[in-house]
């Protein structure tokens, strides 16, 4: 399974990540381009500490739903997985300012020695957010169509 760990797939990522301009619609969802940028790096600082995040899960998302997020190959369904504040807590700045963090903090997290818990699926590996943080981009890029 893809990881942002792998440069190869961290690469792909990227590369769809410069497919998008501020002017990109979604297939679903309400989220702008700009928005999108802001709220993929703000899981990855969620991911790197950056950014607190209070503790929001339970015995459910602690394993059964942690367990199909990062180790099965099931996809969120489209428009129906709710974020925490800590995930859009940035506002946009210009494009390429907000593409250049997404880009910084892919690298970061994937060098990255300790990582932050989750706020629903608790302590993860940096495997496991690694894991987690791919699905979550490929997700909203196939919300763009990237």
């Amino acid at each position: 399974m893809p990881t942002i760990e792998n440069p190869e797939a961290r690469a792909a990522i990227v590369a769809r990540l410069r497919t998008l301009n501020p002017g990109s619609q979604p297939k679903w969802g309400t989220l702008t381009a700009p928005r999108l940028l802001c709220h993929l790096a703000d899981q990855l600082r969620v991911a790197l500490g950056d950014i607190p995040s209070k503790p929001r899960g339970n015995w459910l998302t602690h394993s059964l739903i942690k367990w199909l997020a990062i180790d099965t190959p099931m996809q969120a369904p489209p428009g129906k997985v709710r974020t925490v504040p800590e995930m859009m807590s940035t506002l946009p700045s210009t494009w390429e300012a907000d593409l250049h963090a997404c880009e910084e903090l892919l690298d970061r997290l994937a060098r990255a020695r300790t990582v932050a818990p989750h706020p629903a699926f608790g302590p993860l590996s940096r495997r496991a957010w690694s894991r987690l943080a791919w699905k979550h981009l490929d997700h909203h890029l196939r919300q763009f169509g990237a």
